[in-house]
């Protein structure tokens, strides 16, 4: 796998992709806009008063609104608010949950970067109904005279993807892109192929990824358009990409794919 060590900003020829087949996947602005839809916590970086002008990082429970932007519920006592109160450019960092995974650079995560002001009247309302729809927890003190919303405005968003998959994302093409529907549903699909149907995943791997002497296969992300398979063969790991025929959105659109895809892969290898 390359490792180049200058990705660019966005559109730049630098730019790299992981190691897959040419099949359709989700943009780098829809991979963030699913990590922020499913981020119940994030690490808030502020500039520092005292010693000035550091980075100050915390950790901050987040809800984000109809545009992908991040809504905190911040108390005044914090430390982070107060740097905010008197600088409030800063970024958050979003990592995508662990689920069983060990190595934590293989997942994905961005950072948005931007400023972060407090929220009042029909807008700290809406961020208040927004906040406790994943939060419910937080009614108790939410009301207190001590905490306010406030919000991050991205004005660009670094995303990187796991080993070799990374670029700066435009905030306008974050703010337009859809998370994946999939999102919730992903680790449980992921589960099921690999403990219960690992035949049909090392057939997708020979018949329709081409990797004909793969020994075994397992498959680490499933997104509407398709999946990903990391796949073991006597010359080494090699990655692939498969689509489905069609964009999914639910679980069952995604079983009767699935299975769309052995009978094409077993067609394949009779």
């Amino acid at each position: 796998m390359s490792t180049p060590t200058d990705h660019g900003r966005p559109g730049s020829a630098s730019e790299a992709a992981p190691p897959v087949q040419n099949a359709p996947s989700p943009s780098h602005a829809e991979r963030c806009r699913t990590l922020a839809q499913r981020a119940r916590s994030a690490t808030l970086c502020t500039l520092a008063r005292d010693p000035a002008g550091y980075p100050y990082g915390s950790l901050v429970t987040v809800a984000v609104d109809a545009h992908g932007r991040p809504l905190l519920l911040l108390s005044a006592l914090a430390e982070h608010t107060g740097n905010l109160k008197v600088r409030p450019e800063a970024s958050l960092l979003v990592a995508e949950p662990a689920e069983g995974r060990t190595d934590p650079l293989a997942l994905g995560r961005m950072t948005l970067i931007g400023p972060c002001r407090p929220l009042d009247g029909a807008e700290a309302a809406a961020a208040r109904t927004t906040f406790l729809a994943v939060h419910p927890r937080a009614s108790y003190y939410v009301d207190f005279t001590d905490f306010s919303f406030y919000r991050l405005d991205p004005v660009s968003i670094r995303y990187v993807g796991g080993f070799g998959r990374m670029s700066w994302v435009e905030a306008d093409a974050y703010a337009a892109a859809e998370p994946d529907p999939l999102a919730a549903d992903a680790a449980r699909i992921l589960e099921h192929m690999n403990t219960d149907h690992a035949d049909a995943v090392l057939a997708y791997a020979k018949a329709l990824a081409g990797i004909k002497d793969a020994t075994g296969a397992t498959m680490t992300s499933v997104d509407r358009y398709g999946f990903e398979l990391d796949v073991i063969t006597p010359a080494g790991p090699k990655a692939a990409r498969l689509a489905f025929d069609a964009p999914v959105s639910t679980s069952d659109e995604v079983r009767k794919a699935m299975v769309a895809l052995v009978r094409e892969a077993r067609g394949r290898s009779a």
